[in-house]
């Protein structure tokens, strides 16, 4: 997944996501903190929810679902450090 997010001085998140040819847009988002939320409205339908926060190592990690069917979910990692 590629996720392509900018954040204003309020700790808003936009930008959008992709997942091989599938496209995402942001609905929502925020950092506070350590602390990262945002949820993804994907093109074929899904509507998911990310929520992580940035560990000792500097990288983000956390847990996502899609809000629809919130018995799928799954967990999630960058592996750029921030």
């Amino acid at each position: 997944m590629h996720v392509n997010l900018r954040q204003e001085a309020s700790g808003t998140l936009f930008g959008t996501v992709s997942s091989g040819s599938t496209v995402g847009t942001l609905r929502e988002g925020w950092v506070d903190g350590n602390k990262i939320y945002f949820i993804v409205d994907w093109s074929h339908g899904p509507v998911g929810r990310y929520d992580g926060a940035r560990g000792a190592d500097g990288r983000l990690s956390g847990t996502t679902f899609d809000v629809t069917n919130p018995s799928s979910h799954a967990n999630w990692s960058t592996l750029r450090q921030f």
